[in-house]
């Protein structure tokens, strides 16, 4: 608990991103959203795996993707 209030503002704007998902979102079959990344050292893994809980719970199937900035072509011959 003591985490959650250490980020509190972070997570009321997790909230507030779940409730936009939910008027927007919930007819459709697939939802795809960026995985949003925590901070090392700021953020703990309960409270992070909680606020991907709270976006994706009751929702339609959820895919959270994440690259890692570079560009990638796959060629197949």
């Amino acid at each position: 608990e003591d985490d959650l209030f250490a980020v509190q503002d972070k997570t009321n704007r997790y909230l507030r991103l779940r409730e936009f998902l939910h008027e927007q979102s919930t007819e459709s079959d697939l939802i795809v959203m960026t995985l949003p990344m925590p901070r090392k050292n700021i953020v703990s893994a309960p409270v992070y795996m909680a606020w991907l809980e709270s976006l994706s719970r009751g929702m339609p199937p959820f895919l959270f993707v994440r690259g890692n900035q570079s560009s990638v072509l796959t060629f197949y011959s």
